[in-house]
């Protein structure tokens, strides 16, 4: 984990269409508010945006989730997410992005004010990223996990996969993510790569036996297994080092980059950072 705070246990990194409904997370606001009103009035002086608009993409736990009962998006990232949106005195509005590509395209051309989904700034994933968006400080570090059913006879030495581990099988991972970059570029010429556009939809494909194993971030892949009658387990890791931010519209052109590294700096000093930690990971 880049600076700051108790580094956290070694996960990975990943990550569809744009959900209509936005949900908010803090308090109910017009979804209006900040965005153009006024224009006409005053165009020499437009309001202060009074919303922080993250977009996501969830099921992605602990990082990033829906919650059903409380109607609410929640996760580590969600949780610092709403101290960002304190510190810029704003409102924190979450919108669910289905497809992982469409929420880094629309990030990158200012559909949203901010990106908050485990999305990898580190290593040539990153690189190319970085070119569309900008990113904050990171904030955890990451590598893959290998998900398989229950009965899989796939193992891995140590709990460490290598691309030698995944010969010859039926590999899903989400597209647009580092998951699938991983695998394009290290993968065994065996192994068949089948991408889904989300991971509800690889999850599926899994359980019902039409691919072998799923490859992505190690925490959700930990937290999938760990659900009650999951049938999965992860079979190990695979280490990528993945670096974790927060990604805004290309050029920062709102200005937020620097609330954004401020919270994240205060958090790892003051025990916040690890707080959350024990709380999503414990």
């Amino acid at each position: 984990m880049a600076g700051g705070g108790a580094a956290p246990p070694p996960e990975a990194v990943r990550k569809g269409g744009v959900s209509t409904v936005l949900v908010v997370v803090i308090a109910i606001v017009t979804f209006a508010a900040g965005f153009g009103v006024g224009y006409v009035a005053f165009p020499s002086a437009p309001p202060a945006k009074t919303i922080l608009l993250v977009g996501t993409n969830v099921p992605f736990p602990p990082f990033e989730d829906f919650n059903t009962s409380s109607g609410q998006f929640e996760g580590f990232d969600i949780d610092i997410a709403k101290l960002i949106a304190q510190e810029l005195g704003r409102t924190l509005v979450v919108q669910q992005f289905a497809d992982f590509q469409v929420l880094l395209a629309t990030v990158g051309t200012g559909g949203v004010d901010m990106a908050a989904s485990a999305i990898t700034s580190s290593g040539s994933s990153g690189l190319t990223r970085n070119a569309t968006m900008d990113f904050s400080a990171t904030y955890y570090n990451a590598n893959q996990g290998v998900l398989v059913r229950t009965a899989s006879t796939l193992t891995c030495a140590a709990s460490t996969c290598t691309a030698a581990s995944l010969a010859g099988l039926r590999v899903g991972v989400q597209q647009g993510t580092t998951s699938q970059g991983w695998l394009t570029d290290n993968g065994d010429p065996s192994t068949v790569i089948v991408a889904f556009t989300t991971v509800e939809t690889e999850l599926a494909a899994l359980r019902a036996g039409a691919i072998d194993a799923v490859l992505i971030d190690l925490a959700p892949a930990e937290s999938f297994a760990g659900a009650t009658g999951s049938g999965l387990r992860v079979a190990g890791q695979i280490v990528t080092n993945e670096l974790y931010s927060f990604a805004v519209p290309n050029g920062d052109p709102d200005g937020i980059i620097s609330a954004i590294n401020r919270v994240l700096a205060e958090i790892k000093a003051n025990g916040t950072y690890d707080t959350l930690i024990a709380k999503w990971f414990g």
